[in-house]
């Protein structure tokens, strides 16, 4: 079952991942058993819970790290979709 925990851990993943280039299918598939196109739909969701999360003042900047990429994950997945 997914959940917000879940999101935290496909946003870490991300993050970890982004100076590389982004994570290969394998990787996904070995961190969170589902493909690559799952991934980027759940990756979306959770940038886009993370920015809501802040916009409403639910959450601080602070505990955001990461608060550009995260943004820029939101920002092409749109674009790419």
């Amino acid at each position: 079952m997914w959940n917000r925990h879940n999101d935290n851990d496909i946003l870490d993943f991300a993050l970890l991942w982004e100076p590389l280039g982004g994570p290969g299918p394998d990787n996904v598939a070995a961190a969170f058993a589902i493909d690559v196109r799952e991934y980027h739909v759940r990756l979306g969701g959770a940038a886009k819970s993370q920015l809501a999360r802040l916009q409403q003042g639910i959450t601080s900047p602070e505990r955001i790290y990461g608060l550009s990429t995260i943004a820029a994950f939101d920002r092409d997945l749109r674009t790419d979709g």
